[in-house]
């Protein structure tokens, strides 16, 4: 009876590792399409891309594993069915739970790992994800300045830099001329963006101002160095927040109460929490849910295609249920109970299903399970 199980375990193993990898790879191509526009608009480096990228991979993970382990049971129950193994199975003595029990080890092992993803490598991956983002989205030379070109961030404003290292500008040329009166043009040998009350601006450095005065001549002034303010030309970025998918558990179900945000939000903290600790749940009801298909119903000589379609969109619709229930819960917290109970009372209808026997019709000449 354990060399069977132990065969039974590898044989829904393989596929369950590689399912979830090819699901992760297309998981993981989608995510790439979909933060192209940080190369697009943000004018991200490649290296930040393929972070964000890869950063995102354990939010993924976790939403696919079910689904994974649901196709991998599929799989490998239907190869084993075919290959008259489990007959071979039931005609040795062994019940309906000794033939489904290695099937639920893997699936006790995808929660363990689904949890672990969900409370620490998620918030972990994410956490960094969000540094990247803003600093991106805060690297105003990245973003405003193309090397050896001219830009107008704003109207009548015009920006020339011959390259820029590390974030900073050099051979840097300003035309300002959105006070039609008296225009300015600024040379200078270098320049770097700074917050001044939390305001972006240019600290420019060797600098020759140029305008035209009233009756006509040609004014110029130098400084050592001076500040260039871009208010209303590009909008200052906030403090770095990080959002309910970013957080550890302690912080989703011990939100700051000195926290603004956190004090506006508390609800929804919650209902990400209780999200994270019910999706694991997923992965055994999923699995039962799979055999249900193959084994909760009689044997047929013609496949069990159907059945299995059916099992998976009643997967798919519950796993969306599931998330609505979490975006209602944000608003109402009692359903935060429902989160827990959707999976369980999924597993367990299924359990019963495949366990139950009584149902089953037995023809003549064909060995059943006891």
């Amino acid at each position: 009876m354990k060399t069977l199980q132990s065969y039974f375990i590898r044989e829904t193993f393989r596929p369950f590792v590689l399912t979830t990898l090819v699901l992760g790879a297309l998981a993981l191509l989608t995510q790439s399409l979909a933060a192209l526009d940080m190369i697009v608009d943000d004018r991200a480096s490649f290296l930040a891309y393929l972070e964000i990228t890869l950063l995102a991979l354990p939010q993924l993970v976790s939403i696919i594993l079910p689904f994974a382990l649901f196709i991998a049971v599929a799989y490998a129950v239907q190869r084993l069915h075919t290959d008259n193994e489990f007959m071979v199975a039931f005609a040795g003595g062994m019940t309906r739970w000794a033939v489904i029990t290695p099937i639920l080890r893997i699936a006790v092992l995808a929660v363990l790992v689904n949890l672990v993803v969900n409370t620490w490598a998620q918030p972990t991956a994410y956490k960094a994800m969000r540094e990247i983002i803003y600093k991106v989205r805060t690297d105003l030379a990245a973003s405003i300045i193309r090397p050896g070109e001219f830009v107008t961030p704003a109207l009548n404003l015009t920006i020339f830099a011959r390259d820029v290292q590390n974030g900073v500008l050099s051979d840097v040329m300003i035309h300002d001329g959105r006070d039609h009166k008296k225009p300015h043009t600024y040379f200078a040998k270098s320049g770097v963006f700074v917050e001044t009350q939390q305001n972006p601006a240019l600290s420019l450095t060797n600098v020759t101002r140029q305008s035209i005065s009233g009756d006509g001549a040609l004014e110029i002034l130098e400084f050592s160095r001076t500040t260039f303010e871009l208010r209303g030309v590009i909008e200052p970025q906030g403090a770095l927040l990080y959002k309910r998918s970013d957080r550890y558990l302690g912080e989703l179900f011990h939100p700051d109460p000195t926290n603004y945000w956190d004090r506006e939000n508390t609800a929804a903290l919650y209902a990400e929490g209780h999200a994270r600790l019910s999706a694991p749940l997923y992965n055994i009801a999923f699995a039962l849910l799979a055999l249900v298909a193959l084994l909760g119903g009689d044997y047929s000589r013609m496949g069990y295609g159907r059945r299995l379609m059916v099992a998976g969109s009643l997967a798919l619709f519950v796993r969306l249920v599931g998330f609505s229930i979490e975006a209602a819960s944000a608003e109402i917290p009692v359903l935060n109970l429902v989160q827990y109970a959707l999976p369980v009372l999924l597993g367990s209808v299924s359990l019963w299903l495949v366990l139950d026997t009584s149902r089953l019709r037995k023809p003549a000449g064909r060995l059943a399970a006891t």
